[in-house]
């Protein structure tokens, strides 16, 4: 259960209604109550949502059950040979500093 607590409109400063959620608006000029923390929101959700339309193999709407998990799956095997690869290199470059340090 959510609580009711009453805040200043930063807009037409009258005191209103709000329940700490971010689409919170004031009463009686209809605005946000925290603009910054609602465009933030929502540059969030657009960010995530551009990372996923970004994906080599994009999930949509009229994908199946079956095609959507076979998506999924290849696009979480991408991401593991990713960081695979980063760890390989990082691995051979620590070896290459070590041996250059017992050969000096």
């Amino acid at each position: 259960m959510s609580q009711v607590c009453e805040i200043k409109c930063p807009h037409c400063g009258e005191w209103t209604l709000w329940k700490g959620e971010v689409d919170d608006r004031c009463l009686y000029c209809d605005a946000f109550l925290e603009p910054q923390r609602f465009s933030r929101e929502i540059e969030k959700k657009i960010v995530a949502q551009v990372k996923k339309e970004n994906d080599y193999f994009a999930l949509k709407p009229t994908d199946g059950r079956f095609k959507r998990e076979v998506k999924l799956f290849f696009n979480s095997f991408r991401w593991l040979v990713y960081y695979l690869e980063i760890a390989f290199f990082i691995f051979i470059t620590t070896l290459l500093v070590l041996l250059s340090l017992m050969a000096a």
